[in-house]
């Protein structure tokens, strides 16, 4: 009898552990310091990884990202491209360099800077200027050395500075959010904010 009830006693223990097991690894549940499982909101499956712009002059492009910026440079590499006949002046090959790099994160939130080497006068030609329309992005950074880190990006060759660092303030539902916010173009037009929270009452 008493052989019986360890029996009964382990089996119930397993097939707890593993149908807790089986509902963390999918995602839906998670054991709170209660033991009570908790349900997960569902993940959105889609992680935007990289921004890839092109550029005219990579040098000069890495110059602000990663000498001012401080981003790591993961990959350099030369390319042919045979296949993108929208590319004006295509010459058959389209022959490129693509620098990769990161922030503080391995997978997400790089910047890919790609310049193609057969360069046309369209290539070369200087940028129409900044003016907030469609077609224009804006790339936001966050740092906690603005101080440190707008001096060297807007020496950057080609960098034009939009804004200096101010504070602004931005509405919430849990107060104003207060950020130190600082704007400037780089050598191929491209829009950056460069920026540094200084209180987020959300995340009080």
């Amino acid at each position: 009898m008493y052989k019986l009830l360890v029996i009964f006693v382990a089996s119930l223990i397993f097939t707890g552990c593993a149908y807790l097991s089986d509902s963390m690894m999918n995602g839906n549940t998670k054991a709170d310091s209660s033991n009570d499982l908790v349900t997960e909101p569902d993940i959105n499956p889609l992680d935007f990884r990289r921004t890839s712009l092109i550029v005219k002059d990579i040098e000069k492009s890495l110059a602000l990202y990663r000498d001012a910026l401080g981003m790591r440079v993961v990959y350099d590499q030369e390319l042919t491209s045979p296949g993108l006949d929208m590319r004006y002046g295509a010459d058959g090959q389209n022959r490129s360099r693509l620098v990769l790099m990161q922030a503080n994160n391995s997978f997400i939130g790089m910047l890919g800077l790609w310049q193609f080497l057969d360069q046309t006068s369209k290539d070369k030609a200087m940028h129409d200027g900044v003016d907030f329309t469609p077609g224009e992005i804006i790339m936001v950074f966050n740092t906690t050395t603005l101080d440190q880190t707008f001096p060297l990006a807007e020496v950057a060759p080609g960098v034009k500075v939009i804004k200096e660092p101010s504070e602004r303030r931005y509405p919430s539902e849990a107060g104003e959010i207060v950020v130190m916010v600082s704007m400037l173009s780089d050598n191929d037009g491209h829009i950056l904010e460069l920026n540094q929270m200084l209180y987020d009452p959300r995340n009080q």
